[in-house]
């Protein structure tokens, strides 16, 4: 499938790659140390939401691909950016005070 979605933009992309490597579930038992190549969070669709961030402990936000769907570097700097943005939710009225203290 993916090879198919490069080729409508680069025809010849196959016969140009130069390495091709196959990801499987024993690719990311052994690389990302996930017990059986699973990744995520284990929610059954249509039962649960993804946990998010937050966690029992105040003020203590978690990141990484166990708490976002996905595997590897995107879902890590996703969950970055979701867990940022929580903290930008709580500070932003603050931060803005700030801002208007240092411009008087």
């Amino acid at each position: 499938m993916l090879w198919r979605a490069v080729e409508r933009v680069i025809p010849d992309v196959r016969a140009r790659a130069e390495v091709q490597m196959v990801g499987t579930p024993l690719t990311h038992e052994r690389f990302l140390r996930r017990h059986r190549g699973s990744y995520g969070p284990a929610i059954r669709a249509g039962e649960k939401v993804f946990p998010g961030p937050g966690t029992p402990v105040k003020k203590l936000l978690l990141c990484g691909d166990s708490v976002f769907p996905g595997i590897g570097m995107p879902a890590v700097a996703a969950s970055g950016m979701v867990a940022a943005n929580s903290i930008g939710l709580e500070t932003v009225g603050r931060h803005q005070e700030l801002l208007e203290e240092l411009r008087v």
